[in-house]
């Protein structure tokens, strides 16, 4: 075995060692803590979890040549820290004292160890910040606050150890990448040192509760690692991130810490006053156990981390970073400063795939939605997992998006007689599996005559087929769209990150469209997501004044409304601006419609949204996209060529605008392939005999133009019925008031972006549209679902009624035939049941 991997293991195991022999010790001398007060645990627990995971960590050091002269402050100032925690655990010292030791700890690594923060990143205009003369007193007091930092988390079984190794580890990985493998040894030897702790601390199957606890000896010393390793990685010559990232993987304890720290002075208490108003407080409150609600800060603490490491790895500036992550205080402070509503929102998200069925009355009609499967146990729990690993991975990554749709509908076959019982009720399904079927009979039956484009799976998919199923779950999961649409959009922006070129937008070359990633898919999802957005807008406006949600909801959507929109202008997705133009214009003749008739501040809302989406547009138009064009003369071109083409220049308008002039030709190419077989289409959806000006094209540039030619008139009318039996749910919905107004036109916006933009392209072909659209159809089948049974519960009142003026002989009675016909709905648990 390698030496240097052997060190880890050695301090996990003497780690582990010395834990176990001071555990009885310490009740002795007083070192083990006692519930009472805000102290909710089981008996007496010994405080040594963090002496013995700083024995375990300095025993092996003699093991590591070279190392132990160069740390020597770091292990001086952890046992300054120890020294005091032990004290404080046996016997409680004043804050004061406390703070007074931990700042002599950050002296000592500042004077002695050398550890000193002196630049703050690369900014736009401001260049390179330099401390200066303050990076001393500016350590200091960031290396008392992390102290401080980890020492407040130690609050519930396994969150501060968890937390720190979860840390830890992507510092060790920083290292490696970085290649100071010393260090790298250093962070291993103390993150497998906290492994041997959790063994005694953290919830398993076969630990019910803690059996040691952390104490202030280990919080305060390994804050006081953490921060020393933050320093040394981010102030490295050859440092390959920004020391904005390690921000995002701090973020966690330090934000929690000064947001309770700036609540305690506004309430004229001590900063340093202990109570129950943490982050895993809130979570314990909303009904987490202590191994769920440790679990979950955990995988918040590594998904915060990642996005530091990896945006910065990726090249994403450091002001982005930073505003990311003032964003991300900010939902923190939202979030703790309306505690008793966030936690009734955590308690609905934690119960739902945990407890019985729970369901919301519709806001006008009085009957009742489900919000829950009736479908419980492992399969709702394999559909719910698949709903989310598929909307954050939307845009992300169409493999592990596809996986998320994939369980979705496994969970879906282990439920099929009861998705078949509700699914057999939509004329949308027997629509959706005609239309599928059809597509899929006459592709085959064609293949081997005709070329076969790759547009006719695309197109199967965005039927309904998988579509139907995803809604059907949406329907019932009511109480999760609101995390389902936030993991949606966080996804989306991931996205961006990840594909944009940010070397080359960092470098100034903003009017290239490739530099903001896929000009295809990046448009077409910039569009939508603009859209959404602005349904977001109006929501939060119509609103307004009902609680502090609307307030916060129209400033999110504000701010991330003109970013989205500078995208999709810069991307060069023509098509996306049109799609998008129209949509806004749905957008506001919806609301203009809704100013007449309600109240006059959403016709201005819409009106506003309009004019600032053309000046926005135009002004990133100019700025970024046009060079030195005009406006006009950049549809002009266009233009010019598309009337010469029309006029049979068809050479003169190539050499003017080729995409324009192609299009064309394929619109044409399509109608010829139609009117030879008007019905049912050549079973392709690629050109047949193209001339030389379309060599090379495997589809047409036109969804329709694909399906009039490939699918004949029956493929053009159930396309058609199918895209309109999902609006007329939407629509149905919205004016019967069983959705908000807000979420219908969001869905209809999106609905006018698409249908124009398959006019003019087929944007299927790029993965994350395929599957935007994909849930864009199962949104608008989830509104059938909810028509559906709501109008079966309609239908069954009347019977009631029915049944009940039979008894009371006022009707003629219904004979045994009628009887079954008019059978009540029986829920899906009655019927299991029986």
């Amino acid at each position: 075995m390698d030496p240097w991997s052997f060190i880890p293991l050695l301090a996990m195991g003497l780690s582990a060692l010395a834990i176990a022999v001071l555990r009885r010790p310490a009740a002795a001398v007083g070192l083990a803590d006692r519930p009472g007060g805000r102290k909710q645990h089981q008996g007496v627990v010994p405080l040594t979890g963090g002496l013995g995971v700083f024995i375990g960590f300095l025993l092996v050091q003699p093991f590591l040549p070279g190392v132990q002269s160069v740390y020597v402050p770091l292990f001086a100032g952890m046992a300054l820290l120890v020294a005091c925690g032990v004290i404080d655990d046996a016997r409680d010292m004043r804050s004061t004292v406390k703070l007074g030791v931990q700042l002599l700890a950050a002296v000592l690594m500042v004077v002695w160890g050398g550890q000193v923060v002196t630049t703050l990143g690369e900014f736009p205009v401001v260049g390179a910040v330099q401390l200066g003369w303050l990076a001393v007193p500016v350590t200091v007091f960031a290396v008392a606050g992390l102290i401080n930092a980890v020492n407040m988390m130690d609050g519930i079984d396994g969150l501060a150890g968890g937390t720190v190794l979860v840390m830890l580890s992507w510092l060790g990985i920083i290292a490696a990448v970085q290649g100071q493998l010393s260090l790298l040894v250093v962070i291993a030897s103390l993150a497998a040192a906290v492994v041997g702790f959790l063994f005694f601390n953290m919830r398993h199957p076969w630990r019910k509760r803690a059996s040691v606890f952390m104490g202030d000896a280990g919080s305060m010393a390994l804050g006081f690692a953490i921060a020393w390793f933050v320093i040394e990685l981010s102030q490295y010559e050859q440092a390959v991130l920004g020391p904005v990232a390690y921000g995002w993987i701090l973020v966690m304890p330090v934000m929690d810490t000064l947001s309770l720290m700036i609540r305690r002075i506004r309430k004229g208490r001590s900063p340093f006053a202990a109570d129950r108003e943490h982050l895993h407080h809130i979570f314990l409150r909303a009904g987490f156990l202590p191994g769920s609600a440790t679990l979950a800060l955990m995988s918040m603490t590594a998904v915060l981390g990642a996005v530091g490491v990896v945006g910065s790895l990726l090249g994403v500036p450091d002001l982005l970073m930073l505003l990311g992550l003032i964003g991300v205080a900010v939902a923190h402070y939202v979030f703790i400063r309306h505690a008793w509503r966030t936690s009734k929102a955590l308690r609905r998200l934690y119960a739902t795939p945990q407890g019985p069925a729970i369901l919301v009355r519709a806001q006008a009609d009085g009957v009742m939605l489900r919000t829950r499967p009736l479908v419980g146990g492992w399969r709702r729990r394999l559909a719910l997992a698949g709903l989310y690993l598929a909307l954050f991975t939307l845009t992300l990554n169409p493999w592990f998006s596809a996986l998320g749709a994939g369980l979705v509908l496994l969970a879906t076959l282990f439920a099929l007689p009861a998705f078949l019982r509700d699914a057999t009720r939509l004329p949308l399904f027997w629509a959706s599996l005609a239309l599928g079927g059809y597509v899929l009979v006459r592709t085959l039956e064609a293949g081997g005559a005709v070329p076969v484009s790759p547009d006719w799976l695309p197109l199967v998919l965005i039927t309904g087929v998988v579509s139907i199923p995803i809604g059907w779950w949406l329907a019932q999961l009511r109480l999760q769209w609101p995390w389902l649409f936030t993991l949606f959009l966080l996804g989306g922006i991931a996205s961006f990150v990840l594909h944009a070129d940010w070397p080359r937008l960092g470098s100034g070359v903003l009017s290239n469209p490739h530099a903001w990633g896929n000009p295809s898919q990046t448009g077409f999802l910039a569009s939508n997501g603009f859209l959404i957005l602005l349904a977001m807008l109006f929501s939060g406006v119509q609103r307004l004044g009902i609680g502090w949600r609307p307030t916060y909801q129209v400033g999110a959507a504000l701010l991330m409304c003109v970013p989205v929109l500078v995208v999709l202008v810069a991307s060069g997705y023509a098509t996306g601006w049109i799609g998008a133009m129209v949509g806004v214009f749905c957008f506001a003749g919806i609301t203009l419609m809704m100013g007449i008739y309600r109240s006059r501040q959403f016709g201005l809302v819409g009106t506003l949204t309009l004019l600032l989406t053309l000046l926005v547009g135009l002004v990133t138009w100019q700025g970024l996209v046009s060079g030195n064009r005009t406006l006009v003369e950049g549809l002009y071109h266009p233009l010019q060529a598309i009337v010469l083409t029309l006029q049979g220049e068809v050479a003169t308008a190539h050499v003017i605008h080729p995409g324009s002039t192609e299009r064309l030709m394929l619109w044409a190419q399509a109608w010829n392939e139609w009117q030879g077989s008007l019905l049912f289409g050549t079973g392709s959806m690629a050109p047949g005999d193209v001339g030389l000006w379309l060599k090379g094209y495997q589809g047409f540039h036109s969804l329709y133009a694909g399906i009039a030619a490939g699918f004949g008139l029956v493929g053009v009318l159930g396309f058609v019925g199918v895209t309109l039996m999902l609006i007329r749910a939407v629509v149905l919905v919205a004016v019967h008031k069983i959705w908000p107004a807000a979420w219908a036109i969001a869905l209809l916006n999106c609905a006018a972006a698409v249908v124009t933009m398959f006019f003019l392209a087929v944007p299927l072909r790029d993965p994350g549209s395929l599957a935007l659209v994909v849930l864009l159809v199962a949104c608008g089948a989830t509104a059938a679902f909810h028509q559906c049974w709501i109008s079966m519960r309609r239908t069954q009142a009347d019977k009631q009624a029915w049944f009940a003026a039979t008894a009371h002989g006022k009707v003629k009675p219904l004979d045994e035939s009628d009887q079954r016909e008019f059978e009540p709905y029986v829920p899906l648990e009655s019927a299991e049941r029986r």
